[in-house]
């Protein structure tokens, strides 16, 4: 076995910092043990995008479309991920057939604008519900 076929784990604590949105990294992450939640932050507010658990993905955008990290990834409780560096997943790339990359590319870039989309959405869907509570409270009054 060579080196980098070696899994990488890395461990965390219940609401550690995995990923910081807005800056580079190098590496995607496999959920081995625990979950995770997924926020954006939007309009200087947080939003919970998602929670992911054992057997799912995060940080493949970035890895794959070499930008900043479009979201904030927390622990849930105790948290293990195996790590995929971009030595390893540049191996993987450059063994996909002729086409496959812009593909994949693009599928990444249309998941980027879905998901601020949605979380878009999302905020507003929380304000919405927040100004119809409050004006059914000065209905009761």
């Amino acid at each position: 076995m060579k080196p980098q076929d070696t899994p990488i784990h890395q461990y965390y604590s219940d609401g550690d910092t995995i990923i910081t949105e807005g800056i580079m990294s190098n590496n995607a992450y496999v959920i081995l043990k625990g979950k995770v939640r997924v926020t954006q932050k939007v309009d200087k507010k947080i939003v919970t995008v998602a929670t992911l658990k054992e057997g799912e993905v995060f940080g493949e955008m970035g890895l794959i479309s070499e930008t900043v990290r479009s979201a904030n990834i927390s622990a849930i409780g105790e948290v293990t991920v195996g790590v995929i560096d971009k030595e390893l997943f540049n191996q993987v790339m450059n063994a996909l057939p002729n086409g496959m990359k812009p593909i994949l590319l693009a599928l990444v870039e249309r998941l980027r604008i879905t998901t601020h989309l949605l979380t878009r959405i999302g905020l507003e869907l929380e304000n919405t519900k927040n100004k119809i509570n409050s004006y059914t409270l000065k209905q009761q009054e």
